[in-house]
């Protein structure tokens, strides 16, 4: 609306209309009074019924002061008991995992210490046997021996010339030194546990202890011992931390050697769990604490220890889920222990502000009566006491009595509006008529000068063209004249070189004469030696007849290039004349060009002149156009103005206002139609 306003005084003031010659400046300072009032009263006191105001809720919602204390109040509890809960978690696991890493580390010490013993035993007696061989003892009793009395049930000994002593069934082409037990003894040069393997004929695994037989420093043989996996294997089903652990031994190669399930047994690690491979297994050996590996579908921690002796890995997998299950119920204690505070926190909170802010609620009642009265501003809150609630119902007993006096004043310069309506809508129609005349003239001057720039600028294009043509008719003349000042220098360079001919043509003619006097005095010499220069009479009589016809010759090329001389010199005069007449030309059409020229310029200023003045008439069209807008929404503004007046009518009928009188207070209520209704009433009014 304000927009508006300033858009309708801009027209005003364009077209020499000023507030006061429409209205008087009284008037029009009215009318911008009391139009602002309007817009920001209307913004302001955006009344709605009684039927479309929500009414305040009796239930806590967030939005209420009270629920939020509460809240607060049981965040900060929560965040409390979360932050101890979190506390008491992290210390109970960090000492749950260190105990489970201590009771993994001393199941593994223990039953690697018993893998280790018993191999060392099955090793030792191996070796003492070969020791015994190299003595020189029986290897073939010392042999039936050795699986005798230390439980071996396949005995075997080697020598290097491929003959051999076996306890256990061998093929007929048996080679020792082809076995895997000779080959790894020998190689090692000391006690060597050979990778396990199956029997055919019981399916049962063995391994084999290998020792070589040395004497002097040479291998001569080796002694091996083959013994079935079942002792490790019960080491392994007896390990059971919990229920759902287990342990088992793999060889640093990825090699199941033993296994609860004897079906995984000789198989690769990594068919237990994928990430289960050699480097994982190195890796697992190096670490000082469990690491979780997912193992059979569950969370197993695992714990590898080395066999002493062998290539061995003694590995405890201990389940996750069961070696955390106090850790889990202290979680699901701390959780039900904090919800059970997080009520009772939100119960004594309720509690006590309830109590707080009932009183607060009672003047919500009342507050909540006056606004739903029908606009009803005689209505006041009684003032109890001097806390926050006695300070709420005293400002707003202020403010009601401060929103009555302004729309009081607001009712008195509705009425000063229309008429101000009035004054604006003849000003713009007055206006309106004198912009349509304007408009009408200019655009008659704007056709003229149309027609006067086409005509101009039709002139200067033909200067234009003109001088384009004298330019050319110039540049033509000044080609011809350096034309013709070549012409002038090639025949005065022409004269010059029939001058150097003559000259040349006279030197000929003296050697030819002086040729002749040389024939002739030698003729004379001839004829004085008589015979014998007869011959030489001849020759000189020849050389003298060619001298005079070079002479001859000489006369006549010379006759001929003074006559072409004289002729070059004829046409170099008449060039000169007709370069003369060229530079006569070619400053006429100089002088030419340069009047074309001035009058070019001149047709080019009038051109941008009447061009500019074109222009200035278009602007003056334009300015019309926008100022004949503008008085159409001058008038569109005064209709608005006249509905905002109609609409704050309308608005102010709706509250009921008080008149502070002399004898009590009159309450008066406008309506629509302006009829008011009033009777006295007395100020004090309880909520």
């Amino acid at each position: 609306m304000n927009r508006m306003v300033s858009r309708v005084r801009l027209a005003f003031c364009n077209f020499g209309l000023t507030p006061k010659v429409l209205a008087g400046r009284a008037v029009s300072q009215r009318v911008d009074l009391h139009l602002v009032e309007s817009v920001a009263w209307r913004r302001l006191l955006s009344f709605d019924p009684p039927s479309r105001r929500p009414a305040f809720p009796d239930r806590m919602t967030v939005s209420s002061l009270r629920t939020r204390i509460i809240l607060i109040a049981c965040a900060t509890v929560i965040g409390a008991l979360i932050l101890s809960g979190i506390t008491t978690y992290v210390i109970v696991r960090s000492s749950m995992m260190s105990t489970i890493a201590n009771t993994l580390d001393a199941v593994a010490r223990g039953n690697t210490l018993a893998v280790e013993r018993w191999a060392a035993a099955k090793g030792q007696s191996v070796v003492g046997t070969a020791a015994a061989v190299e003595k020189g003892e029986q290897g073939v009793a010392l042999t039936k021996l050795l699986g005798a009395t230390n439980g071996f049930p396949i005995s075997s000994i080697g020598w290097s010339d491929k003959s051999y002593f076996s306890s256990g069934p061998t093929p007929p082409d048996y080679d020792p030194t082809a076995r895997p037990w000779y080959k790894g003894a020998t190689g090692a040069g000391k006690l060597t546990v050979v990778k396990p393997y199956a029997d055919i004929a019981s399916g049962k695994l063995y391994v084999s202890f290998a020792a070589p037989i040395l004497r002097d420093g040479q291998t001569l043989g080796a002694v091996s011992g083959a013994v079935p996996l079942d002792a490790v294997q019960e080491v392994v089903k007896a390990v059971h931390p919990t229920p759902s652990s287990l342990a088992f031994v793999v060889s640093r190669d990825g090699l199941v050697i033993a296994h609860p399930d004897e079906k995984l047994m000789l198989k690769q690690s990594s068919d237990l769990a994928q990430s289960l491979t050699p480097e994982a297994l190195a890796g697992l050996e190096r670490a000082t604490e469990p690491l979780e590996v997912d193992l059979g579908g569950a969370a197993k921690l695992l714990k590898v220890q080395p066999v002493p002796g062998t290539d061995w890995l003694f590995v405890v997998a201990l389940d996750k889920a069961e070696a955390t299950a106090g850790l889990s119920r202290v979680l699901s204690g701390t959780i039900i222990t904090l919800i059970v505070l997080t009520l009772c926190a939100i119960g004594i909170a309720s509690f006590f502000t309830s109590q707080a802010f009932r009183r607060l609620s009672q003047v919500r009642d009342a507050m909540d009566t006056i606004g739903s009265g029908g606009g009803d501003l005689t209505r006041r809150l009684d003032v109890v006491g001097h806390d926050e609630v006695a300070q709420i119902s005293r400002s707003f007993n202020a403010f009601v009595d401060k929103i009555s006096t302004v729309m009081i004043d607001v009712r008195a310069g509705v009425h000063g509006m229309t008429s101000a309506t009035s004054e604006i809508e003849m000003g713009n129609r007055d206006l309106s008529q004198r912009t349509e005349a304007s408009a009408g003239t200019l655009q008659e001057t704007s056709a003229a000068l149309t027609e006067l720039t086409a005509s101009v600028k039709q002139t200067a294009e033909a200067a234009e063209h003109a001088t384009r043509l004298a330019n050319e008719a110039s540049e033509a003349a000044a080609r011809g004249g350096e034309v013709v000042t070549g012409a002038v220098t090639t025949m005065s360079e022409i004269a010059k070189s029939s001058e150097r001919i003559t000259e040349i043509i006279s030197v000929i003619d003296g050697i030819a004469f002086q040729t002749n006097i040389l024939a002739l005095n030698a003729a004379v010499e001839a004829a004085r030696a008589g015979e014998q220069g007869r011959g030489f009479a001849v020759v000189a009589g020849e050389v003298r007849t060619l001298a005079q016809r070079s002479a001859a010759a000489a006369q006549e090329i010379k006759a001929l290039i003074e006559a072409s001389v004289q002729n070059v010199t004829s046409g170099t005069q008449r060039v000169q004349a007709a370069g003369n007449t060229m530079g006569d030309i070619v400053d006429g059409i100089s002088r030419v060009r340069r009047l074309i020229g001035e009058i070019h310029s001149a047709m080019t200023e009038q051109s941008t002149g009447i061009s500019q003045i074109d222009r200035s008439v278009a602007e003056m069209d334009q300015s019309t156009q926008q100022n004949a807008a503008l008085v159409e929404e001058s008038a569109a503004a005064s209709a608005m103005l006249s509905e905002q007046a109609r609409n704050l009518a309308d608005t102010v009928a709706l509250f009921q206002l008080r008149e502070p009188g002399r004898h009590g207070v009159t309450v008066v209520r406008s309506h629509p139609n302006g009829s008011r209704d009033s009777h006295r009433d007395e100020p004090a009014l309880a909520a």
